[in-house]
């Protein structure tokens, strides 16, 4: 009876959400194209005056690919294309733990010795091996992977090319900044093999319509419980970030190109700064500024690199609006929070009754003393 008032509750408050969401990634859609205008100003104002006026040739170019850029992320920046986009992170995070599982069995297989089979053990010994004689045990507990489809691709940024990405100047020398420049290119592409795209201007994803018919169905209703509202926030937000994330890729290969920039970050470097494992200095919003080392050369030295990184809570910190809406978003996160306590206290309620009907019924539960 609770749990199904508590469902009830849910049910009431998922429309209340849904709205409040929407209203969200609209205000995000809205300021979007403003805000990469405000952060490639930023990266701009950083270049002398010659190197400015020697982009007045391809200023024109560069301003209309960095709004188509811009104008196809907003199309994508809604409940539904980012459900989807959901889904295939869950799927990269399923397929990235079951390769893990299948490296560790792999290296049990590989620290068997035949030879040394039938021979008795002449002692413990530690290591770091799974102590497995028999890794393929393991198969039958490990999901089977299916095959990826074309469209899976068409989520990744496709990899660039190093003679695309050279300097316009064919007549400069090659100077350290330019050796990592190609460093840093070779990286990404190195990263990135074998996770080709169709779109290779823009780096963002495909029509969603493109996807199966299972797909774009499996999420159209909304969780009718706590803990579904509350993974359903997340998997919204998660990935909101992910698709700012391959915007801002598509715009700094673009400034690449253009040679307003002369370094390009592999996406990996802009996983971890969204996720808090490399730290970043002071900088404008949506501009990522890092202080890299130089290994080529004896005395310490490094580089500041600066590109564009668009980012949930810098756009929230420069749109009031924004930051309004997301507070509205967290109260309902919170309500959902409460009421997820209570539906744990009466799930293992309900689980103690089933318990104690379907095991020894109509016995005492604690033994009568004589």
């Amino acid at each position: 009876m609770q749990l199904a008032r508590l469902e009830d509750r849910c049910n009431s408050l998922a429309p209340h959400l849904y709205r409040e969401q929407a209203q969200y990634l609209e205000q995000v859609r809205r300021i979007l194209p403003t805000a990469v205008k405000a952060a490639i100003r930023h990266l701009l104002c950083s270049l002398s005056p010659l190197q400015r006026a020697s982009l007045s040739d391809r200023q024109t170019v560069l301003q209309q690919r960095i709004d188509a850029l811009v104008q196809r992320a907003s199309s994508m920046i809604t409940i539904e294309q980012l459900l989807v986009l959901a889904l295939r992170l869950q799927d990269e995070d399923r397929r990235s733990r079951i390769q893990q599982f299948q490296n560790l069995a792999d290296r049990a297989t590989s620290s068997v010795e035949p030879q040394n089979q039938d021979a008795p053990s002449q002692g413990i010994e530690l290591g770091l091996d799974l102590p497995l004689e028999r890794p393929d045990l393991l198969e039958g507990l490990l999901p089977n992977d299916p095959p990826s489809s074309a469209d899976d691709s068409l989520d990744r940024p496709e990899a660039i090319d190093p003679q695309s990405l050279t300097s316009p100047d064919p007549g400069a020398e090659l100077s350290e900044l330019e050796i990592l420049r190609s460093l840093f290119v070779m990286a990404g592409e190195s990263l990135d093999q074998g996770e080709s795209s169709q779109e290779f201007q823009s780096g963002l994803e495909a029509d969603d319509s493109l996807l199966p018919p299972a797909a774009q169905s499996s999420d159209q209703l909304m969780p009718s419980t706590a803990s579904g509202l509350l993974s359903w926030m997340d998997s919204v937000d998660s990935a909101l970030i992910r698709r700012l994330r391959n915007v801002s890729h598509a715009v700094n290969v673009e400034l690449m190109r253009a040679g307003v920039t002369r370094s390009l970050l592999p996406i990996q470097l802009l996983d971890a700064v969204n996720t808090g494992q490399l730290p970043s200095q002071s900088a404008p919003s949506n501009v990522l500024r890092l202080t890299l080392p130089l290994s080529m050369v004896n005395d310490d030295q490094a580089m500041d690199t600066a590109c564009v990184l668009m980012r949930p809570s810098e756009l929230e910190f420069d749109d009031h609006v924004l930051r309004r809406s997301r507070s509205r978003l967290r109260l309902q996160r919170r309500d959902l929070g409460s009421l997820l306590l209570k539906e744990r206290h009466w799930q293992r309620r309900a689980s103690v009754r089933e318990v104690q009907n379907d095991w020894w019924p109509n016995q005492p539960e604690t033994p009568q003393l004589s």
